[in-house]
């Protein structure tokens, strides 16, 4: 049966327009056209489904997630989550409007991410990170989660069996970033001394010995002793104590950025999108490849705002990597509403208001997957007025599905003979979801999922 859905207004993900009073027609799963209010208002032969409150937009795209199928977590290689924690991240993301997700892990294999693209209704892409450099980094960070299958895969056996992109390249987990002051690092100064930190205080005593660029050089004798009389190791031997931070955060940074320029390398040669790592500790490498001709590949700088850059330095590597020919993804994390990990928005704000230093919006991943919904991310620059209501939708639909070819069947766009993946908002705060529509089949409602969106 053909359904009608008439909204306050459509927003078609294309051209920046918007369709006030419009409505969209469904059937056999999907979009069989688009009206204009006048059209949308003549008598219609089906169900209807009157929102005038709403918008109706394409589900959304996450260009940048973590922990959404059973392979090994992270470009650490860490051991898979529980089936029902990746099950349940997929469904914090359906619940908020996002219907396709690529996993950016990339040290699984494709029967992994099919594996999870079965078992729920949001399409699970994945990409692939599988190069020499990314692998050693990942054993000597990690490692638990890879088996045989996953250390004997190529980035070109990856590619032929169906991953649509190259990346995550490099990682917190493996740079000496968040992923090291939140896990690694406070679990090896546990083993070692019985203590427990918390990420800041690890954090602390990381960079006072390596500094915000994971350089050996850059340590400071007299901060680190002052940190860690804070932290409440005083009584630990300082030389012990650095000696242990160094042999945990710099064997795999090294192996991290070689994996970085050979991601980069491939991406180039075999014209596939790929997805870096942006941080203090890749900023270097970023800037040395960004002087190098693009050659036709899509390069996608990954969370430029991510916050081990002062505000300065994410303006300077956004803009250069504007210039280079480069995309910008500012990653939501959980800086608008939980503040758990990242606390401050003032490097998304900047760059937010920078004229095209952000393409795209990603959720990346907060702790234990507690980050904020892509549509926050949304009306967050609606709200602040760096962008219109099309141009913010965009961000999170056609722009990514565009960057990476066979991200999205139909280009996260509503127009004729796409998918219907859509979602119903309230319009003026679009983090109200109403109904979320896959294959024309409503999976959510009120926020809440629906029975069978897991198989």
């Amino acid at each position: 049966m053909r359904t009608l859905i008439r909204a306050g207004v459509v927003v078609p993900a294309t051209g920046g327009r918007t369709i006030e009073g419009g409505g969209v027609v469904i059937e056999n799963g999907r979009i069989l056209d688009v009206l204009s209010a006048r059209s949308s208002a003549q008598p219609f032969s089906g169900r209807i489904v009157d929102v005038p409150d709403c918008a109706l937009i394409p589900g959304l795209v996450n260009l940048h997630a973590h922990g959404v199928s059973p392979s090994a977590l992270f470009p650490s290689g860490a051991a898979a989550l529980p089936d029902e924690r990746w099950l349940a991240h997929l469904d914090r993301h359906l619940a908020s409007g996002t219907t396709t997700v690529l996993s950016t892990c990339g040290l699984g294999t494709m029967d992994e991410i099919r594996a999870a693209d079965r078992r729920h209704v949001i399409h699970v892409r994945g990409a692939t990170a599988h190069t020499r450099g990314a692998l050693a980094a990942a054993l000597a960070a990690d490692g638990a989660g890879l088996g045989p299958a996953h250390r004997a895969l190529t980035i070109e056996r990856m590619l032929e069996d169906g991953a649509v992109a190259i990346g995550e390249l490099g990682g917190g987990q493996t740079l000496g970033g968040g992923g090291q002051d939140l896990v690694y690092l406070p679990a090896a100064i546990h083993r070692r001394f019985g203590r427990v930190l918390s990420q800041e205080q690890a954090r602390s005593l990381k960079e006072a010995v390596l500094g915000r660029f994971m350089d050996e050089s850059s340590g400071d004798a007299e901060a680190f002793a002052e940190r860690a009389a804070e932290v409440g190791l005083g009584d630990v031997p300082s030389a012990e104590l650095r000696a242990l931070i160094v042999a945990t955060v710099m064997p795999s940074v090294g192996h991290a950025r070689d994996g970085i320029r050979e991601g980069v390398a491939a991406a180039r040669r075999l014209g596939v999108p790929a997805l870096v790592h942006s941080a203090s500790a890749s900023a270097e490498l970023l800037r040395a490849l960004l002087r190098e001709p693009v050659q036709g590949a899509t390069v996608i700088a990954g969370h430029v705002n991510h916050t081990s850059h002062t505000v300065e330095e994410a303006l300077a590597l956004a803009e250069a990597g504007r210039e280079a020919g480069w995309y910008g993804e500012a990653s939501v994390f959980d800086l608008l509403e939980r503040r758990e990990t990242v606390r401050t928005r003032e490097h998304w704000d900047a760059l937010m208001a920078g004229p095209g230093l952000v393409d795209v919006i990603a959720t990346d991943y907060g702790h234990d997957g507690r980050h904020d919904p892509l549509i926050a991310g949304v009306q967050d620059v609606i709200d602040a007025g760096h962008r219109t209501l099309a141009e913010a939708v965009e961000m999170a639909t056609s722009v990514p599905a565009a960057l990476v070819p066979g991200l999205v069947d139909g280009g996260a766009m509503i127009r004729r003979g796409a998918p219907a993946d859509l979602v119903i908002a309230r319009r003026d705060d679009l983090r109200e979801v109403r109904a979320v529509l896959v294959g024309g089949e409503d999976v959510v409602r009120h926020g809440r999922v629906l029975q069978g969106a897991q198989a």
